[in-house]
């Protein structure tokens, strides 16, 4: 039975462990992250990826009646933008909930 300090490095390398393998998890989670936006008149909408790279565009038919081609432009660029803010919320999410990290290094020094 290990017990003081080895237990503590037993404890830390395991806890290590954990983290190297939530790491992963997230850096998985992270790559597939994906966000959608839609216009207010549900005519247009896009998906981007993790890095915010346009990877879907719909538009239906009566967008193009609708719109001109100026306004639809700006409409997609718009929606591509609202679709990132979202990724970059979700991201911050995932991220923040891999701030802490137990235990601390403290629990390796002794109090003498």
């Amino acid at each position: 039975m290990v017990t003081g300090r080895g237990q503590r490095w037993a404890d830390v390398v395991d806890e290590i462990a954990r983290q190297r393998a939530e790491l992963n998890h997230a850096q998985g989670v992270l790559a597939d992250l994906t966000a959608c936006a839609v216009s207010a008149d549900k005519l247009i909408s896009v998906t981007v990826d993790a890095r915010g790279k346009l990877t879907d565009l719909t538009i239906e038919p009566a967008a193009l009646r609708r719109h001109r081609a100026p306004v639809l432009a700006q409409l997609i660029t718009d929606l591509v933008d609202d679709a990132d803010a979202r990724l970059r919320i979700r991201r911050a999410q995932v991220l923040t909930a891999l701030t802490e990290i137990e235990p601390g290094y403290d629990v390796l020094v002794d109090e003498a």
